[in-house]
């Protein structure tokens, strides 16, 4: 018998219809990200023009009602604690509250029409879209909390409840291990290739077609399905219940819209700029080159002459520091100050512009240009079209398209050759056309451990997770090994991403093992949860042991300051202007000295 207290109850159930609101946010915002990198697509009929951000929004019901069909029983729902929580999840899902005599049976309908729905189903977006994929991590996040906050709301945390939970979360790693792999590209199978996975974009594109398109067809059949009155009969539908009445619903017979004004979207696109960790360089020569072209914008319209510089860049710089998001946000900023007349982005490698037959390259790049025209052409591993010894016709034969492309059209088409440092330089010395037609070359240099750590809080604060000072000294540490041990195949921001996912799964196996769930155990990740890519838990043990110091700035003054790394996620005093300012992570100062070459030590000592 239950001896759970109204107060935790009420406690447990507000936890549980914030991380519901959570999960709406992530996929609503996942289908507003997809929909600007894939909303060149060929869509559905004009009729069933409903955003990719309002098919998401019906996604996350199928779901949440997932989650709470997989750790719930039949007996179990019968408490009048686990209940309450089907409620608030029918409240959540249809936007109604079932009362009385019609809660029970509305929960079991929850739970059988549920239990049709496979995980991957539910969550395929985040498997196939390649914009969405580095989102894995907060949606297991929020399905784990969801799971433990139900079993244990009824204090009577048994063995077969966290047998459940351990069901629910391998049931998601045998998800994601069974999604679809990046497709390596033939660039994998030469000799001095790099070891990290190339990816074929050609074949990412046509699986994030099938995605979107299976996603249209949901969503269309649940809002097609069967309407529900949550006091009568409930009538199951294919995914997620019957439909919610969410806010400022996009009519189904409307084409989607951009609302806003250019001025807007140039701001919208500037604060995702600024919003990204790091990158000053880069968003310093963004910023430059954005405010030339709305200077000649303004000249042009009070009949002026004006310059037209070539828009084609070049991006340089090892795996994940973020080359794609700048691109797509450069797209953004062409589009709003009306360079482009689109603004999208299109994303390619060799696969997708090479053919396995002679006399079909040329057509295949058009086709792929003809997708980017108006828009901005990325094209990664771009070093892949030249091979050294000449000998690649149909590499040859593309490159020839597309310089031919790049200047006919240079009003309608950006193209950003993407790459490894080493090959892009040598890539573009070699051909002339290349090296005349490339205006601008970026410089992505790794991620610093101070950059890697603030990129693995933002991903955690995103999912409303807390680190206090001792996580974040070892997170610091840790980073700076793996940077000062890296090679350049390091996975920069990828390696944050991972390091994040790892530890999130080590706090649910902590979690499962707990009989009393609170809001702090659920959004604390304390130090021993941390687990990076690499490197052992008795290193990075080792590695928090000694004293260390943190470079710092004041933001009130710009003045830089030294202190220990113990004051990391506090406020302290500037000695300068005397201001009180917080300081989340700094740079830390590295004995060198002290340092093992192998790699199996280094401090932060100062």
């Amino acid at each position: 018998m239950s001896t759970t207290s109204d107060g935790t109850i009420l406690r447990s159930i507000r936890l549980y219809r914030e991380t519901l609101q959570q999960t709406r946010a992530l996929f609503i915002e996942s289908g507003e990200v997809a929909d600007g990198s894939y909303g060149w697509l060929e869509g559905a009929p004009a009729d069933d023009a409903v955003p990719l951000s309002q098919q998401m929004n019906e996604l996350h019901q199928g779901f949440v009602m997932k989650i709470f069909a997989s750790v719930v029983s039949e007996d179990r729902a019968r408490a009048i604690e686990q209940r309450q929580l089907g409620r608030t999840l029918l409240e959540h899902v249809w936007g109604e509250s079932v009362m009385g005599s019609k809660l029970h049976e509305a929960v079991n309908w929850l739970i059988d029409t549920a239990r049709d729905l496979s995980w991957y189903e539910v969550t395929r977006p985040f498997l196939e879209l390649p914009s969405l994929r580095d989102r894995w991590a907060e949606v297991e996040t929020l399905a784990v909390r969801m799971a433990n906050l139900i079993v244990m709301v009824d204090g009577d945390d048994g063995a077969q409840d966290r047998a459940r939970v351990r069901s629910l979360t391998e049931a998601l790693a045998k998800t994601r291990d069974a999604a679809p792999e990046p497709v390596a590209t033939p660039a994998e199978l030469k000799a001095d290739a790099p070891s990290s996975p190339t990816i074929d974009h050609q074949a990412d594109l046509d699986m994030a077609r099938d995605a979107i398109s299976w996603l249209r067809g949901e969503a269309k059949r649940l809002r097609h399905g069967t309407g529900h009155d949550a006091a009568n009969q409930p009538t199951p539908t294919t995914v997620g219940g019957a439909k919610p009445k969410p806010a400022n619903v996009v009519p189904t017979n409307s084409q989607p819209v951009d609302s806003r004004t250019a001025e807007q979207r140039l701001a919208d696109a500037r604060a995702k700029l600024d919003r990204l960790v790091g990158l000053d360089a880069i968003k310093n020569q963004i910023q430059t080159l954005a405010n030339f072209l709305n200077m000649e914008k303004h000249r042009r319209e009070q009949g002026l002459p004006t310059t037209k510089p070539s828009l084609h860049m070049a991006f340089v710089g090892n795996p994940g520091t973020g080359k794609t998001t700048v691109a797509r946000i450069i797209a953004e900023i062409y589009g709003a100050l009306g360079v482009l007349e689109k603004g999208h982005l299109v994303e390619t490698d060799r696969s997708g512009l090479v053919a396995e037959y002679a006399g079909q390259t040329g057509p295949k790049t058009n086709a792929k240009i003809d997708e980017a025209l108006d828009g901005v052409l990325f094209i990664d591993e771009a070093y892949t079209l030249i091979d050294e010894s000449g000998q690649d016709q149909y590499g040859r034969e593309a490159i020839q398209t597309l310089l031919k492309r790049m200047e006919d059209q240079r009003d309608r088409l950006v193209v950003i050759l993407a790459g490894y440092p080493k090959e892009m330089t040598q890539m573009i010395r070699s051909n002339p056309g290349l090296s005349s037609r490339v205006g601008t070359t970026l410089h992505f240099d790794d991620y610093d451990p101070e950059a890697l750590a603030r990129i693995f809080e933002l991903i955690a604060a995103k999912a409303k997770y807390e680190l206090p000072t001792p996580t974040r000294r070892r997170l610091l540490r840790g980073f700076t090994q793996l940077y000062f041990n890296r090679d350049r195949h390091f996975g920069n921001g990828r390696t944050s991403r991972n390091a994040f996912e790892r530890s999130v799964r080590r706090l649910a196996n902590r979690i499962a093992a707990t009989t009393e769930v609170t809001r702090d155990l659920l959004v604390t990740l304390q130090p021993d949860d941390i687990e990076l890519p690499g490197i052992t838990d008795a290193q990075l043990i080792a590695l928090t042991e000694s004293p260390g110091m943190v470079r710092v700035t004041c933001n009130q003054c710009g003045q830089p300051q030294v202190i220990d790394d113990l004051c990391l996620g506090t406020d302290v005093t500037c000695p300068s202007c005397q201001a009180v300012f917080p300081v989340t992570f700094g740079s830390p100062i590295v004995d060198l000295s002290k340092s093992n070459p192998s790699g199996d030590e280094a401090t932060g000592d100062g």
